[in-house]
């Protein structure tokens, strides 16, 4: 039986204001010559897995960028990387995204490899940042990371006007039981679905449009403030449970396409195509004001995506253009060599993803884990699947400790 140590924290504030948290076992571990550094946009000092890779005798931390623009974040993920690699004994680091994390994991490794020019060359609204080089990693762990477009898919088109949650158009009301609605479980019509999917893209784009002309009036001295203006679009408040249409109906990106390996209750992995286990949930409405979401011009110009034809159904996804976001996962793999452990949980509305990002990566090293019965955070959804968050720790080690890949 492997040995589990005792594991301590350690704080540190890295220079631009980044909090970083590290976690290790109090006696020396051969892993430990390994690190692992998780970062997102929000708060992972105390990520669980970081805590379960402890106990397995890694060095493991998270770090809290201080910025939300793409230079800043970037800059800041180069800080804490720069940090862990002059950690002492640190031979190896292996990085860590989880949730939109693994979207923006996965875009500092690309660049890291490969450099910016893919996004630099591009004609976007809001010019991708110059950025000095910076110091990849030696491995990539994208955990249920996310489909890069999740501000999209919160979005709400039945809503005529975006500051009246309750002015909405019937044929797109998703709550309209004439459409498929059920509080207990929707089921969706395929008519409405496309209609819907179809809907949603024309109004990010009306969205995308509306901001393009503001920023121009901003630039012209006729904007209502001198650098950006404060955007509040209802019904399209972000977060798992406020994806559209997936959220109430789950068989919609419900299954893998193929027999895929699924980390089962009793700590054994087997092949086969996983369902999701996550339950149906209604996102919070157009009419309530925690419903939508408060935003800023540039804000929505600098994450511009792009789409063509886009859909998506019970196990696939369509019509956005990886190339063009830097945020999506599926396309960033492409480009991406080192050893690359991608997961999916399937009590998460993001799984499906996973599967996704294994087809389309092109590293030599890649694996695949679906870790069933988890939620996003990798809790059991129900007691049957076990201790899910442990299991997923133990996989994720072996992984990490695997012959030849990080350890001499």
């Amino acid at each position: 039986m492997e040995k589990l140590y005792e594991y301590t924290s350690e704080f540190y504030r890295l220079p631009g204001h980044v909090p970083l948290a590290l976690y290790k076992p109090k006696e020396k571990s051969p892993n430990s010559r390994v690190a692992i550094l998780a970062m997102h946009r929000g708060d992972y000092l105390s990520f669980p897995i970081l805590k379960e890779l402890a106990k397995h005798g890694f060095v493991a931390a998270g770090a809290n960028p201080s910025r939300r623009d793409a230079e800043g974040w970037l800059l800041n993920y180069k800080t804490a990387v720069e940090f862990m690699r002059s950690y002492p004994g640190v031979k190896k680091l292996v990085l860590l995204g989880h949730s939109q994390g693994g979207c923006m994991m996965s875009c500092y490794q690309y660049i890291a490899e490969n450099g910016a020019k893919r996004f630099q060359q591009q004609d976007r609204l809001v010019p991708f940042p110059e950025l000095p080089e910076l110091p990849k990693g030696d491995g990539l762990m994208l955990l249920d990371s996310n489909y890069g477009i999740m501000e999209v898919l919160a979005m709400d088109p039945s809503v005529r006007n975006w500051d009246n949650g309750f002015d909405r158009i019937p044929e797109l009301d998703l709550y309209n039981p004439e459409n498929g609605y059920d509080p207990k479980g929707s089921h969706y019509t395929d008519e409405f679905i496309a209609r819907f999917q179809k809907a949603q893209i024309e109004f990010y784009e009306d969205v995308l449009n509306y901001c393009r002309e503001r920023m121009e009036a901003i630039r012209k001295g006729r904007g209502r403030m001198g650098d950006d203006e404060p955007l509040f679009i209802a019904g399209s408040r972000t977060g798992s449970s406020n994806n559209k249409l997936l959220s109430q109906d789950i068989r919609l990106l419900g299954r893998t396409k193929e027999a895929c390996p699924t980390l089962i209750s009793d700590g054994s992995i087997v092949e086969k195509v996983s369902y999701t286990v996550r339950p149906a949930v209604d996102a919070r409405k157009p009419d309530k004001y925690d419903g939508g979401v408060a935003t800023t011009v540039k804000t929505i110009l600098a994450d511009e995506r792009r789409f063509h034809n886009f859909g998506y159904n019970e196990c696939e996804m369509w019509g956005d253009d990886w190339d063009f976001n830097y945020l999506r996962t599926c396309g960033n793999v492409k480009g991406i060599h080192v050893p690359l452990l991608i997961t999916g949980n399937t009590g998460s509305h993001e799984f499906i993803n996973a599967e996704m990002n294994y087809v389309n990566a092109v590293s030599e090293d890649k694996s695949l884990i679906i870790v069933e019965g988890a939620t996003h955070n990798f809790d059991p959804i129900d007691p049957k699947y076990g201790d899910t968050l442990g299991n997923a720790g133990t996989a994720i080690a072996g992984w990490l400790a695997g012959e030849g890949r990080f350890l001499d």
